[in-house]
Parts: structure tokens; C-alpha cells; sequence
């Protein structure tokens, strides 16, 4: 079986048409050849030089990220520089990389259904009912509880150490909608607000964002961007169903950030 089978698969459930414009250029097979006979596949939140070393101690010649690699241009490739180790070590061991990313995000199936199922919503929402680029937002109502009863589950369901809560913790929530990644933008904000939402889960929150949803009555549960990584569980046993070989999920953290108690 060749990489571009797998890629071809990928490209049906998640079509490259999904992504933003930004990102048209950034997605796809992003290093190596198409046409090479696949061992194993790692799966990863983002490649990094360690990511590469743990592909090649497990045989994987095939690398798929959510986040792309060469986001910016590169002018020079350094050997000694974190990026030009990097592909050097790729082509060293002829591996090949693959990225989706808000094709990835919006996607049925993908980031945010995936997130939705562990926010305890009793039905996963859409808004328009609509798979569609841009359309990241999943919502629906929940057990009214308190916010910081909420904040916890959240904090367990997802296995991290802590959560940012930003709004009255006593506050009964009964409507909650999630966008993975970095989704606390005034547009992000507006969504959550027009079907309902009184409580919002994303990650990588502005304070001025923050003071304009409380003002409109929306909480914030602020969680880590790498929550992501828990849309490759789910792609690996649906991957494993349909090809005859090895894809495993990154055992590597990219994301640096956590809170401590």
C-alpha cells in the first residue's frame, strides 16, 4: 500500500475544500513522495524533531499532523536550526508528512465532534445543521449544574491538570459549545452567544475577549490547545479498520503549557 492510498481516504472524509484560504497551501502531503510503500503511521498534534525520532525508533515512514509544519515560508534550511534538523533527520529516514488542519477542525468526525463528545452535551448541534468551512462551533444542552461543577468534569473528562474558568463559578450552566484550538475570537464569541451557549470551552483566551463574553453573559472554560491530539484516537481506530497496518498516536506532548496546583 502506498502513502497516497491513505492519502486519498483522508482527503474523502476531510476534504481539502473544508479548509480555510489561509491554509490551502499548508495542508497536504507537506514532505516526501506520494508513491512510497507504507510501514507504519504515526499520528501526532504537531511534528518536532522528537516526534521524528520516536517515528523512526517505531518504524513509521509515514507522519500525519493536524497542525502544519511549514506554516511560514522557509529561506534557508540551517542543519543546526530546530526546523532544519528536523526535515534533515526526515529525509535522512525518507519520511514522509502529511497535514490537515481546519479541514481537520470543521470536518465530520473530526476536532470539534470529537471534543463535543466529552462535554456530557446531550445532543451535539451544528449551527445550520451544516459540515462547511469556517463552521467549527458544536453545542448543545447540558445537566444544569454549577460552572465550576462543570469546569471540573470538563477538567477530568479531558485528563487535564487544571482549567481556567472565567465567569461567576456559581453560575447554573445549562447550554455549553466548544471550539478546539485557539476559537476565542469575537466571531467565535458571537456564535456561542446567537444559539444560546452560557458556557463556552476553547483555549487560548484574550483578556478583552474574556471581559466581552462575561459582560454578555457567556462563561469561559479555558483549556490547553492540545486537547486536539483527542481527534487521532478516534482517526486511528478508523484508519485501522479500513488499512492493514500500524497507526499509532504520538506519545510525544507538543503542547508546552500546563496549569499546577
Amino acid at each position: 500500500m502506498l502513502i497516497k492510498d491513505i492519502i486519498n481516504y483522508l482527503e474523502s472524509r476531510f476534504p481539502r475544500e473544508l479548509a480555510e484560504d489561509f491554509d490551502q497551501l499548508r495542508i497536504g502531503l507537506v514532505i516526501g513522495s506520494a508513491n512510497i510503500e507504507v510501514k507504519k503511521v504515526l499520528l501526532t498534534l504537531d511534528l518536532t524533531y522528537e516526534v521524528v525520532e520516536e517515528a523512526v525508533k517505531l518504524g513509521c515512514n509515514f507522519i500525519i499532523s493536524h497542525h502544519p509544519y511549514l506554516f511560514d515560508p522557509l529561506y534557508k534550511i540551517d542543519f543546526e536550526s530546530d526546523k532544519g534538523r528536523t526535515i534533515r533527520k526526515m529525509f535522512e529516514h525518507n519520511i514522509s508528512l502529511y497535514a490537515m488542519h481546519t479541514n481537520l477542525d470543521v470536518g465530520c468526525g473530526g476536532v470539534n465532534d470529537t471534543l463535543a463528545k466529552k462535554l456530557f452535551l446531550k445532543e451535539i448541534n451544528i449551527i445550520n445543521n451544516e459540515i462547511g468551512k469556517g463552521n467549527y462551533l458544536r453545542y448543545g444542552d447540558i445537566e444544569e449544574t454549577s460552572l465550576k461543577e462543570y469546569a471540573l468534569k470538563i477538567k477530568d473528562s479531558l485528563k487535564l491538570t487544571g482549567v481556567k474558568v472565567i465567569g461567576d463559578l456559581d453560575k447554573k450552566v445549562t447550554k455549553a459549545g466548544i471550539v478546539g484550538g485557539s476559537g476565542a475570537h469575537f466571531s467565535d464569541i458571537i456564535n456561542a452567544l446567537n444559539v444560546g451557549c452560557d458556557c463556552y470551552i476553547t483555549g487560548e483566551v484574550k483578556l478583552n475577549i474574556a471581559q466581552y463574553a462575561v459582560v454578555n453573559g457567556l462563561s469561559i472554560i479555558e483549556v490547553n490547545h492540545g486537547i486536539e491530539k483527542e481527534v487521532f484516537y478516534e482517526l486511528q481506530k478508523e484508519l485501522s479498520k479500513e488499512f492493514a497496518i500500524d497507526f499509532i498516536v504520538s506519545e510525544i506532548d507538543t503542547d508546552p503549557g500546563v496549569i499546577i496546583k
